[in-house]
């Protein structure tokens, strides 16, 4: 067993693939430390875990005097490019791995690799914890803030509030596009349900077959977010025979009528063959998709109406209809938002 330097300055991350999370996160909240966690994770709840670490580490004010001592990973992060950059910068950067042949470390940043670690409990005051804490309220407020001005249906509320709105015991099937993103900027902590998402190279392959098939396997209530490209590259998935189980799953689909995440990269700055290339535009009736196969179909008009709308039982389809544009510009209001909040939080300090 791999003994971590005694330090209140760490900090837990928790990506896809995962184990013994329990144990690690209940030692890192003994520790003091903040807990990191991308929503595959499954790692998301408790007093240590963060909503807005994806803000927080991408403001160079709130970095700087946030540099941890020590950063212990598990399972593979790689949802956000600013978690990555604090991989980069660790001093220490120890990656749990139960195969030590294999293990994850996607910036090459790994200091140290073990099949099992021990995170001391430190003596002292917890101003590290406090301060990770009320910078990750301040943004959280602030994004909240931005997201609840709109009553129309957005991408990132949408994430949010479906979140918030499952029944305990419940699975959640994330796209591995925006969806998995969306969840891992704005999800609150909670217990209770799991998250999963599929990864690599191909992460837009078999996403409603992969639903349906984890909806059956799953014992209680199971749900999926997927966006319209992975939703039509899939919709094969949805062909049941007479009598083959049906799985008690709502689909919900965030249409944009293309590939919404490109709109966010760099190549958005090319409007010439961006749509084509990149937004890959759709004109599909999502409900005349849901009729052929004979499945229950709602569209989600408004975002305070998304309990009402998946509330249900069986397998069903939602449609969720947003502008990615308007994502755009929204994805924009929710950073600046949560960095004006921490900057001014950590100037009354």
């Amino acid at each position: 067993m791999l003994h971590v330097p005694p330090t209140r300055r760490g900090v837990l991350v928790v990506g896809d693939g995962a184990v013994n999370v329990k144990r690690y996160v209940a030692a890192a909240s003994m520790a003091g430390w903040p807990v990191l966690a991308e929503p595959n994770g499954n790692a998301r709840y408790g007093d240590h875990a963060l909503s807005s670490h994806h803000f927080l580490l991408g403001l160079p004010e709130f970095v700087e005097p946030h540099r941890p001592e020590v950063v212990v990973t598990l399972g593979k992060p790689g949802l956000s490019r600013p978690l990555l950059s604090l991989l980069r910068r660790a001093e220490e950067h120890i990656v749990l791995a139960p195969d030590l042949a294999h293990w994850p470390d996607p910036v090459r940043s790994a200091t140290q690799v073990a099949q099992d670690v021990e995170i001391p409990v430190v003596s002292g005051d917890d101003a590290w914890l406090k301060s990770w804490r009320a910078a990750d309220q301040a943004a959280t407020a602030a994004v909240d803030a931005v997201l609840d001005a709109v009553p129309e249906v957005s991408e990132p509320r949408l994430a949010r509030d479906l979140v918030s709105a499952l029944p305990g015991g419940s699975l959640l099937f994330t796209a591995a596009s925006m969806p998995i993103r969306d969840l891992d900027q704005v999800m609150r902590p909670r217990r209770g349900i799991r998250i999963m998402a599929n990864r690599g190279a191909s992460g837009i392959d078999g996403l409603v077959s992969s639903a349906m098939g984890a909806a059956l396997a799953h014992s209680g209530r199971s749900y999926a977010l997927l966006g319209d490209l992975a939703f039509l590259h899939d919709q094969n998935g949805l062909i049941l025979g007479p009598e083959d189980r049906r799985p008690d799953l709502a689909i919900v689909v965030v249409n944009n009528q293309g590939g919404g995440i490109f709109s966010l990269l760099p190549q958005a700055a090319l409007p010439g063959p961006f749509e084509r290339v990149f937004g890959t535009p759709q004109q599909v009736d999502l409900e005349a998709v849901a009729a052929a196969h004979r499945i229950p179909y709602r569209r989600l008009d408004a975002a305070a109406d998304l309990p009402k709308v998946i509330a249900g039982e069986g397998l069903r389809i939602v449609e969720a209809r947003t502008d990615r544009d308007a994502n755009a510009v929204l994805h924009a209001e929710m950073r600046k938002a949560a960095h004006r909040a921490v900057r001014e939080l950590l100037s009354a300090h």
